[in-house]
């Protein structure tokens, strides 16, 4: 009876064991197909690709685990499409900026730069992934950045930078330095805007130079008008020629007073486009015949000795004729004052690559070749002495640049000492 028992009992074991074998290769076989179904729906998932159907054939609980498989691919999509136009968002706005944007994390390692930085530090290769230091090679900009992350506190600073290690010339720069926090407001790393302010400076400079030049020019005629009034105030008695003497000297440098007043005139509403060019078609031989007429009348005929050298055929130019006129008389006064008897001025035109070049040479003490470049600025004077004793303000060849720039052309000097 024992024996019966425990026979009954292994055989029930067996059953059982058949029953499980039995199911689990039902449910494989049954769940086969949507278990593949499935693992295609998240590989593609994970790749970024978008299933065409999200339907997983197969029983209820499979068919909702496709419904939420259907669910995460839309929020996917939703996140992507927003990191798309986030990302687009943030490249037009850099590549639109005129200043160089630089963004760093916490080790100083450059991390993302707009195009404009590329251009001001000349970068051949991308600085992405190296350092502040290792890209720009400026010791300051590397200070300033680890200052700003390490107080957590935005930063500005103006410097000048010497780039001598990248082959540029000294430039000066706005840098602004803001830290990134993370969401635990701890400092993750600095965003570093570079203005290049460099032109401001340089027209500051100009600006400074201008205003000590115009003061310094109206401060010695005022100086010799107050010394002789006082003159005149403190000696009742002084002769007639001495009085005569007085009053000449005192309108010489009245007249050079408002010649200088008058050139600073033109040269602002110049600057400013503030005066109108009147433009009409003119022959050269026809201009520069009555050029030579006009000075001969306003000046001495035996200061100068004029020559006009042109072809025949040259085409008629349109030009602002009074303001050519201003130029050529400019030129011609510059080259009596800065030459010794006998004085000889050659005037000449030619058509050079369908540009009219028109030239005024003279027999002058000539120009070193380091003032050449700054001839045209403002208040440049080669010979101090000298070109106080000639009268001149020191703005005539200035007002040519800038008639001639008003016309679309250029202006340049060659000479030899």
């Amino acid at each position: 009876m024992e024996l019966n028992d425990q026979m009954w009992l292994v055989l029930l074991v067996i059953l059982e064991l058949v029953q499980l074998i039995v199911f689990w290769a039902f449910v494989r076989y049954r769940y086969r197909d949507s278990l593949r179904q499935m693992s295609r729906l998240t590989g593609q998932l994970a790749t970024g690709q978008r299933p065409k159907s999200y339907y997983i054939a197969g029983p209820p609980l499979v068919e909702q685990v496709s419904r939420h498989l259907e669910s995460l691919g839309a929020r996917l999509e939703q996140f992507q499409r927003q990191q798309q136009e986030e990302d687009f968002n943030l490249n037009v706005l850099l590549a639109n900026m005129v200043e160089g944007v630089m963004v760093v994390d916490q080790r100083h390692v450059v991390r993302l730069v707009n195009d404009e930085l590329l251009n001001l530090f000349h970068l051949k290769q991308s600085p992405l992934g190296r350092t502040v230091l290792e890209s720009l090679r400026e010791a300051r900009v590397e200070m300033i950045v680890r200052e700003t992350i390490q107080r957590g506190e935005p930063r500005q600073q103006e410097v000048m930078l010497e780039s001598t290690a990248l082959g540029l010339p000294p430039r000066h720069f706005d840098i602004s330095v803001v830290p990134i926090r993370t969401k635990k407001d701890e400092v993750g790393g600095a965003v570093v805007v570079f203005h290049d302010i460099t032109r401001i400076k340089q027209l500051e400079v100009v600006r400074q130079d201008f205003v000590a030049n115009v003061s310094h020019e109206l401060r010695t005629p005022l100086a010799i008008f107050r010394g002789y009034l006082e003159t005149l105030e403190d000696n009742p008695d002084l002769s007639r020629e001495e009085a005569q003497r007085i009053l000449e000297t005192m309108k010489r440098h009245s007249d050079r007073l408002n010649a200088l007043v008058e050139d600073l005139l033109i040269l602002t509403r110049l600057e400013g486009r503030q005066a109108e060019a009147e433009f009409s078609s003119i022959r050269l031989d026809a201009f520069f015949r009555q050029l030579v007429r006009d000075w001969g009348a306003r000046m001495n005929s035996g200061e100068a000795e004029i020559q006009v050298e042109m072809p025949d055929d040259l085409p008629p130019l349109d030009v602002d004729a009074l303001r050519l006129e201003q130029v050529m008389f400019n030129l011609l006064e510059n080259a009596v004052a800065y030459s010794n008897p006998p004085r000889r001025i050659v005037l000449s035109a030619a058509l050079q690559d369908g540009w009219m070049e028109v030239r005024v040479a003279d027999n002058g003490i000539g120009i070193p070749p380091a003032d050449l470049p700054h001839v045209f600025e403002r208040f440049y004077r080669v010979d101090k002495g000298r070109s106080r004793t000639s009268g001149g303000t020191g703005l005539g060849l200035s007002i040519v640049k800038h008639i001639a720039q008003s016309h679309g052309g250029t202006v340049h000097a060659e000479s030899e000492v």
